[in-house]
C-alpha cells in the first residue's frame, strides 16, 4: 500500500446544534466544525472525534444527519458524496442532531460527564481497586522549551566548522582547550544554572534519598465538583415515570451547595428535593428566594426554570467555581504533553513498588453505585462473541483494518481488566464456584462469560513432567503462543481470549469458553425398567474434541477440515511438521474443537514450541528427584526459533524468506522428546544453537558494548528474551560472562608482561642510543677543537646539527590497550545474581503464601523482609498477628528462621538456575537492599509505603537527631524494620500481547525508504505508522513509547535534533506511566534525551536529566555493579562544562570522574590515565602548573605500564613533564631574580665603580609571565613536538570508564 492511498481524505463540515454555551463570556457554541477524515472512514469515526472535541465532548446522545436523513454508524463517508465532489475536494455537509434521552443514555451521560470533569484521575485504570498508581515525576525535571535553531545561524556555524576542519592539520593539539572545544550558545544565566545543577549532581552521586525520589506529585486532574452520584430517591416512582422522569442525581458543588437533579428525555434540571424531602419538580426563582430566606444566607443567583441538555451546562450555570476550575484545568493540561494525563486504552498503568503514601479515599457514593451503573450502561458482554465477530470484519481498506485492529486491542485489554477483577473476587472468597464441594485447587468458576480455574495439574496431564510446576510453566507458554497468534490474522483458526492473574502465591487462568462447551443439550426422562423409577438425565454435549488430544478417550482424534485449516498457515507460522500422515499438525497435547458457532477453535497450545532437549537431558531426565529441575516443561522461546529459522534461510543459497515460508522449510515436530520414541534432529539442532551460539553471542555483544549494560535484573531478562534465551539459563550466562572476563583479564595480564619486557628493552636501547649520541657529540667537539687549535676555519658540516640515521631512531608507536570489559560484563554478572536470588525468593514466597488467607500474606512478607533486610536492626523479629481468625503461629512461615530462609534460597537457585550460591555471595547481593526489594516486590506483587525504613539502630538514632526536639521525644522506636501495615499485596496480570500489523508494515516501508536516502517519504510513512499505532493502542502504551524512541534515533541521525527531542520527550512521558520512574526503559530513554538536549545546545536540560539518572543510579547502588552509566554521564558533563566555558567546573567534573575510576579499579588503568591527562591539560590552560605536572606524572605512570614506554601517549606525557618542569624552574628563577631586583632597589646605593653582585645570576626569561596560554603550551612541548597528549581526545572509547 502507498502513502497516497492512506492520504485520500474527505473534508467534513459539521453543523453543531444550538445548546447552552460553556462559558458565559463567550458566544454560543461554535456553529460549525471542519474536520478531515480518510475517505474510507465510517460515520462512527466522526462520532468518535466529536466525543473528544472540546465543543462537543459533553454531547453524548447525538446522531448525524445528511440531507435530512439520519446516518447509520456503519456508513462509509465516501459513499455519502460523489466521486466528482471527492475529486474537487467539495466538503461533505452533515449536522449534529440531539436525541431524546432514555434511562440508559441519561445514566451514560452522567458517567461520561463525571469522567470529563475530573472524577477520573490520570492515575486510575482497571486495576485501581486492587493496586496503586502514582503521579508523574517527569514535569519536575523542569525542562525548558525545545530550542529551535536559526537556519541562517546554523548555516554560518557549519561553514565555520568546515573552515576549522580544513585548518585541523595546522592546529596544534596542545592548543588552549577553551579554543578547541565547541562552545554552546547559551546565556550567562543558563551557564550559571547549569553549573549549579552539575554541582548538585556531585552531591546526588554521593547520596540520594529513596524516600524523596519516590515522592511523586499529586494527581494532575482534580474534580470540579465535590460529588456527583445517583440520588437516594432512585428508582423513579411509578407516578413520575409517566411524567418522563428517568432518574435523579445529586451534585455537591465546590461552593458546598447541594443540587438535586431530575433527568428527563429533554435533559436535566434542578428540582426542589432536599436531603430530607423528595420533590422532583422544576425549581423556580420563587423557590430559590424561599430557600434563601429559610436558610438565612443568600445563594448565588442561578438561572431557573431551565432544562439543560447537558449536565456540564447545568453546572456551569449554577457554580462559578466550577467554571473557573474547568478553565484552570484546561489551561494546565494545554501546557502539558497529552500522554501525561490521558487514560490508557489498551494498557495498565505501572504499579510501583513504592507508593507515595497511603492513598486518600474521599467519600464518594458513586463508587458503590459503579456495578449497578455498569450493568445498565454496559450491557452484559460475551467477550468471545465480540472477539470472533471482530475477526470476521472485512479488512480490505486501510480504514477498516485500523478499526479492526483498534477494536481487537481494546477488547483484549478490557477482557484482561474484567478477568483480573473476577480473579480477585475468587481469591477473596467472594465468588461461588461451579463445584463448591471440590478442593480449592480443583474449583472452577464462571462469571460474565469468563471461565476461571486455578493453574494446577488437576487431571494429571503433567504428572510425569513436574505436576503443578509444569502446569504453571505451561500456562505461560500457552499465553505466549496466543500472543504470536495475535500478530497474524488467521481467519479460519480461532483461539480463546486468555489472561493469567497471580496473587499471593496463587495463579488463576481466565479464558473465554468455547461456545457451547459449558452448556447442556437439554435433558431426557429415563425410566428404570426394574424399579419403574423415572429420573432426569442430561443429554450428551456434542461440542467435543474434534482434532488432537481427547482427555476423555485418551486418544488422538483426526479431522480432515481441521487438518487442512492448520496445514495452510498455522503450521507455517510456527514451522511445524508432522512425523507421519496420521499425526496432527500441532502438539498431540493440544485440542481442536468446533464450537456451537461452527468456528474452529484451538486450545491448550502450550507445547507448540519445541522442548529444550539439551537442558532436559542434563537437568531432568535420569537426574535424581532432589537435584533435578522442578519440571520438564522446558520449551525453547519463539524468539530463538525465529532466529534459528532466519539463520537457516540466510545460510541457504538462492533461497528467499518468502519462498522458505511458502515451502515450509526448516520445520520441527513439536511432539519430539515429549512422546516416548518420537525424536527430531532439528530440535537437537535448535537446542545446540542456543547453547553454543546464541548465549555466547549475547555475552560477546555485551563485552563489545553493542548492547547496553543492564540497569536491573529485569533489564537483563528483557535482553535475554529478545534473543531467545530462557531465564533458566541465567546461571550459564554468569559462567559464560565470567569466562569471557577471565579471558580478557588474562589477555591484559599477558599484555602487561609483554609491555614490561618491551619497556626494559626500550630503556636499554634509549640508554645505548643516548651513549652513542654523546659519543658522536664528543667526537665532533674534538674535531672542532683541533681546527680551532690549528687556527683553521671550522667546516660547515661540523657547525650544523648532528646528522642522525632516521632508521635508527625509534618513533613513537600507537597501540590499542587491552581493555578488560568490567563495565560491560560485571553488570551482567551482578544483575544475573540479583535476578536469580529475587526469583528464588519469589518461589519461596509463593510456596508459603499458597496456604494463607489474603489478610495474612502481608504479615508473611513483612516477616521475611525483616529476616533478610532488617536482621541488623532486630536479630529476632517476631511474626505479626492478623486477628483471632488467622493465628499466624499455625502457618508454616512462622517457623522459618534467617538460616533456614537462606538455605532455602541457596537450594532454589541450585534447582532452578544450576548455580552453586555461597552464603557470602548471597549476603553480598542482599545487601543491595533497595534494588533487591524492588525486584522481589515486582515479581511477587508488593507495594510498600514510601517512608523511612531503618535497617540498623544507628540509622534510627541518626533519624531521631534530625528531628525537632519536641518531636524527637514522641517518636516511637519501631519493633522491626518492616510491618504488615507498610504494604499491600497486588495482583500481577499477564495479558496476551497484540501488535498492529498495519503499523508494522508502514514502519518497515518507512525505514527501508530512509535507508535508501528517500528520507521525506520514509519519515512520512513512519509518522503514519505511529499514528496508526496510537489509534489502535492509544497514546499511553509502551509499544508507542518504543516507536517514539526509535523515531527520535532516526531523526537525530539525519540532523533533525529538535524534532528528535520532541519524540524522545514523549517517549519518556509514556514510559514513566507504563513502566515506572525507575524502570530500565525510562532510564534508557532519559539517557538518549540528555544526549539530544546537549546536541541541541541545551546544557541545563541535559544536566537536569543527568541528575535524575544519577539519583536512580545512586539509590540502586549501580556503581557497586561496576555499571558504566555514572562514568559515562561524567564524561558528558565534561562536555557540558567545557561548552559553557567553565574551566573550573570542568576540573571538578574530571576530579569526580577520577575518584569514581579509582574507587572501582584503582589507578592502574588506562581510563584513569586519560582522565589525569585531561586534567593536566586543563590545569596547564589555567596556569595551574604544579597541579598540571602532578596529573601528567600520574598519566605518564599509567601509560608507561599499560601502553609502553614508546607509545605516543607516553612519549607525549614525558615531553609534557619535561616542558612543565622546565617551565616551573624558569618561573622559579624569574621569581628569585625579581626578589633580588626588588632587594637591590631597596638596598643602599652602591659606590660608583663597585658591582652589587660579583657572581653571575642564572639566565631567565623576563617575558615568560607575559606569554599567552598557547605560547606557554608551545614552550612546554618544545619546538620539535607537534602532537601533544591532548591526542587522547581522539581515543573516545578510552576516555570513559573502562
Amino acid at each position: 500500500m502507498s502513502s497516497t492511498e492512506v492520504n485520500i481524505n474527505i473534508k467534513v463540515n459539521i453543523k453543531l446544534p444550538n445548546v447552552h454555551a460553556h462559558h458565559a463570556k463567550k458566544a454560543s457554541a461554535q456553529e460549525k466544525l471542519s474536520l478531515q477524515f480518510n475517505k474510507d472512514s465510517k460515520v462512527q469515526t466522526v462520532l468518535d472525534v466529536l466525543a473528544v472535541a472540546k465543543q462537543t465532548k459533553f454531547l453524548t446522545n447525538v446522531q448525524l444527519k445528511h440531507n435530512d436523513a439520519v446516518l447509520n454508524d456503519e456508513q462509509i463517508l465516501s459513499e455519502l458524496t460523489s466521486a466528482k465532489a471527492l475529486e474537487k475536494d467539495i466538503p461533505l455537509e452533515v449536522s449534529v442532531e440531539l436525541k431524546p434521552y432514555s434511562f440508559r443514555e441519561s445514566l451514560r451521560h452522567a458517567v461520561i460527564v463525571r469522567d470529563l470533569i475530573g472524577f477520573s484521575s490520570e492515575t486510575e485504570d482497571n486495576l485501581s481497586e486492587f493496586a496503586v498508581s502514582t503521579g508523574s515525576k517527569y514535569e519536575s525535571l523542569n525542562l525548558s522549551e525545545i530550542r529551535q535553531k536559526d537556519p541562517e545561524a546554523e548555516k554560518k556555524r557549519k561553514e565555520e566548522e568546515e573552515k576549522a576542519a580544513a585548518k585541523k592539520e595546522e592546529t596544534k593539539e596542545g592548543e588552549d582547550p577553551e579554543k578547541k572545544g565547541h562552545f554552546l550558545d547559551v546565556t550567562d544565566e543558563e551557564k550559571e544554572a547549569t553549573a549549579k545543577m552539575v554541582r548538585e549532581i556531585f552531591k546526588s552521586q554521593k547520596e540520594s534519598s529513596l524516600k524523596q525520589f519516590f515522592s511523586t506529585n499529586s494527581t494532575l486532574i482534580t474534580s470540579c465538583v465535590r460529588s456527583l452520584n445517583l440520588s437516594q430517591y432512585n428508582p423513579v416512582p411509578a407516578f413520575y415515570k409517566t411524567k418522563g422522569h428517568l432518574l435523579y442525581l445529586q451534585i455537591v458543588t465546590l461552593e458546598g451547595e447541594s443540587l438535586h437533579i431530575t433527568a428527563t428525555p429533554a435533559g436535566f434540571y434542578v428540582n426542589k428535593s432536599t436531603n430530607s424531602k423528595f420533590d422532583p419538580s422544576l425549581k423556580t426563582k420563587i423557590d430559590d428566594d424561599l430557600d434563601t430566606k429559610s436558610h438565612g444566607h443568600k445563594h448565588e443567583s442561578h438561572p431557573t426554570e431551565t432544562t439543560f441538555y447537558s449536565l456540564f451546562d447545568l453546572l456551569a450555570a449554577h457554580s462559578k467555581n466550577f467554571t473557573s476550575h474547568i478553565e484552570k484545568l484546561d489551561s494546565k493540561l494545554a501546557t502539558m504533553e497529552n500522554a501525561s494525563y490521558v487514560k490508557p486504552q489498551t494498557a495498565f498503568l505501572h504499579k510501583p513498588w513504592l507508593i507515595s503514601s497511603v492513598p486518600s479515599n474521599n467519600g464518594d457514593y458513586s463508587k458503590l453505585q459503579q456495578d449497578y451503573v455498569d450493568n445498565i450502561v454496559n450491557l452484559e458482554r460475551n467477550f468471545n462473541d465480540e472477539f470472533q465477530a471482530i475477526k470476521d470484519l472485512p479488512t480490505d481498506a486501510i480504514a477498516s483494518r485500523i478499526e479492526s485492529e483498534r477494536l481487537l486491542a481494546k477488547l483484549i485489554h478490557e477482557f484482561s481488566g474484567v478477568a483480573a477483577n473476577g480473579a480477585m473476587l475468587i481469591v477473596q472468597n467472594s465468588m461461588v464456584a461451579m463445584n463448591p464441594d471440590a478442593n480449592e485447587s480443583e474449583q472452577i468458576f464462571l462469571k460474565d462469560n469468563i471461565f476461571y480455574s486455578y493453574v494446577t495439574d488437576v487431571i494429571g496431564t503433567y504428572s510425569d513432567k513436574g505436576g503443578d510446576a509444569a502446569a504453571r510453566a505451561a500456562s505461560n507458554q500457552d499465553l505466549l503462543t496466543i500472543s504470536i497468534l495475535n500478530r497474524i490474522n488467521l481467519k479460519d483458526v480461532r483461539y480463546l481470549l486468555t489472561t493469567i492473574v497471580d496473587f499471593g502465591g496463587k495463579r488463576l487462568l481466565a479464558q473465554t469458553p468455547v461456545p457451547g462447551l459449558l452448556g447442556t443439550m437439554g435433558s431426557e426422562v429415563v425410566k428404570d425398567e426394574t424399579t419403574g423409577e423415572e429420573t432426569l438425565r442430561d443429554l450428551e454435549n456434542d461440542i467435543v474434541v474434534s482434532y488432537g488430544y481427547d482427555e476423555t478417550t485418551k486418544q488422538i482424534i483426526k479431522d480432515e477440515t481441521f487438518d487442512k485449516i492448520l496445514g495452510d498457515e498455522f503450521s507455517k507460522v510456527f514451522h511445524l511438521k508432522k512425523n507421519n500422515a496420521d499425526d496432527v499438525w500441532f502438539s498431540s497435547q493440544s485440542k481442536g474443537i468446533v464450537g456451537f458457532d461452527k468456528r474452529h477453535y484451538v486450545l491448550d497450545l502450550a507445547s507448540t514450541y519445541p522442548v529444550d532437549i539439551n537442558f532436559i537431558k542434563e537437568n531432568y531426565d535420569n537426574v535424581d528427584a532432589e537435584s533435578r529441575y522442578p519440571h520438564r516443561q522446558t520449551l525453547l522461546r519463539p524468539e530463538l526459533v525465529e532466529k534459528w529459522w532466519n539463520k537457516k534461510v540466510e545460510d541457504e543459497k538462492d533461497l528467499t524468506m518468502e519462498d522458505a515460508w511458502k515451502q515450509g522449510k526448516f520445520t520441527y515436530n513439536p511432539d519430539a522428546y515429549q512422546i516416548p520414541g518420537v525424536e527430531d534432529k532439528t530440535i537437537d539442532e535448535i537446542s545446540d544453537y542456543l547453547n553454543n551460539d546464541v548465549i555466547a553471542g549475547v555475552i560477546n555483544d555485551f563485552a563489545e558494548g553493542n548492547v547496553t549494560a543492564p540497569y536491573t535484573g529485569s533489564h537483563l531478562v528483557d535482553t535475554l528474551h529478545r534473543n531467545g534465551i530462557n531465564v533458566r539459563y541465567l546461571g550459564k550466562v554468569i559462567k559464560v560472562a565470567q569466562a569471557k572476563l577471565n579471558e580478557q583479564e588474562k589477555q591484559h595480564t599477558d599484555r602487561l608482561d609483554e609491555i614490561k619486557v618491551s619497556n626494559a628493552e626500550h630503556e636499554a636501547w634509549e640508554a645505548a642510543y643516548l651513549e652513542k649520541i654523546q659519543k658522536m657529540i664528543k667526537e665532533r667537539q674534538d674535531k672542532i677543537n683541533r681546527f680551532v687549535q690549528e687556527g683553521k676555519e671550522v667546516p660547515k658540516e661540523l657547525s650544523e646539527g648532528l646528522k642522525l640515521d632516521d632508521n635508527e631512531i625509534r618513533k613513537a608507536t600507537k597501540s590499542d590497550p587491552v581493555i578488560v570489559g568490567k563495565d560491560e560484563l560485571l553488570p551482567v554478572i551482578g544483575m544475573a545474581y540479583m535476578e536469580i536470588i529475587s526469583r528464588a525468593l519469589k518461589h519461596i514466597f509463593r510456596t508459603y503464601a499458597n496456604e494463607l488467607p489474603v489478610a495474612a500474606i502481608p504479615s508473611m512478607v513483612a516477616y521475611f523482609f525483616n529476616l533478610l533486610f532488617g536482621f541488623t536492626y532486630n536479630v529476632a523479629p517476631e511474626v505479626e498477628n492478623v486477628d483471632e481468625f488467622y493465628p499466624v503461629s499455625s502457618y508454616a512461615f512462622s517457623s522459618v528462621t534467617r538460616d533456614t530462609l537462606i538455605q532455602s534460597i541457596i537450594k532454589e537457585t541450585k534447582l532452578r538456575f544450576r548455580v552453586d550460591l555461597t552464603i557470602e555471595t548471597l549476603e553480598k547481593y542482599v545487601s543491595y537492599k533497595n534494588l533487591m526489594i524492588k525486584e522481589i516486590s515486582s515479581k511477587f506483587g508488593i507495594q510498600l509505603i514510601n517512608k523511612n525504613y531503618f535497617f540498623s539502630k544507628d540509622e534510627f538514632e541518626s533519624y531521631k537527631q534530625t528531628q525537632d526536639k519536641k518531636v524527637r521525644s514522641k517518636i516511637v522506636e519501631p519493633a522491626t524494620t518492616f510491618s504488615k501495615d507498610d504494604m499491600i499485596i497486588i495482583p500481577l496480570v499477564k495479558s496476551s500481547n497484540y501488535n498492529s500489523i498495519l503499523s508494522e508494515e508502514f514502519w518497515g516501508q518507512g525505514t527501508a525508504l530512509v535507508a535508501e536516502e528517500k528520507k521525506e517519504d520514509g519519515l512520512t510513512l513512519m509518522a503514519q505508522s505511529i499514528a496508526i499505532l496510537e489509534d489502535v493502542k492509544g497514546v499511553v502504551h509502551s509499544d508507542v513509547a518504543e516507536k517514539y524512541l526509535s523515531m527520535a534515533t532516526v531523526y537525530s541521525r539525519i540532523g533533525l535534533i529538535p524534532e528528535a527531542i520532541a519524540f524522545c520527550r514523549k517517549a519518556c512521558v509514556i514510559y514513566e506511566r507504563t513502566d515506572g520512574i525507575d524502570s530500565f526503559e525510562l532510564l534508557r530513554a532519559l539517557n538518549n534525551l540528555a544526549l539530544l538536549e546537549l546536541s541541541n545546545e541545551s546544557p541545563l536540560n541535559a544536566a537536569s536529566i543527568y541528575k535524575r539518572i544519577i539519583e536512580i543510579s545512586t539509590i540502586f547502588e549501580l556503581k557497586e555493579f561496576h555499571h558504566p552509566i555514572t562514568a559515562s554521564i561524567f564524561n558528558n558533563l565534561e562536555q557540558v562544562a567545557l561548552g559553557t566555558s567553565n574551566m573550573k567546573l570542568t576540573v571538578e567534573v574530571l576530579n569526580n570522574l577520577a575518584e569514581i575510576i579509582v574507587n572501582l579499579d584503582g589507578k592502574d588503568n588506562v581510563a584513569y590515565g586519560f582522565t589525569e591527562s585531561r586534567l593536566g591539560n586543563l590545569c596547564a590552560s589555567t596556569k595551574e602548573y604544579n597541579a598540571a605536572l602532578e596529573h601528567i606524572v600520574h598519566a605518564e605512570n599509567v601509560f608507561t605500564k599499560e601502553l609502553g614506554s614508546n607509545d605516543h601517549f607516553t612519549v607525549s606525557a614525558k615531553q609534557w613533564i619535561n616542558g612543565l618542569t622546565n617551565l616551573l624552574n624558569d618561573l622559579r628563577q624569574q621569581k628569585i631574580l625579581k626578589q633580588d631586583q626588588d632587594a637591590a632597589d631597596s638596598s643602599p646605593v652602591v659606590p660608583h665603580g663597585k658591582k652589587a653582585h660579583s657572581k653571575k645570576q642564572p639566565a631567565s626569561n623576563p617575558k615568560l609571565a607575559e606569554k599567552s596560554v598557547d605560547e606557554l603550551l608551545n614552550f612546554i612541548e618544545g619546538d620539535e613536538h607537534k602532537k601533544s597528549s591532548n591526542g587522547s581526545k581522539n581515543q573516545k572509547k578510552k576516555n570513559g570508564k573502562k
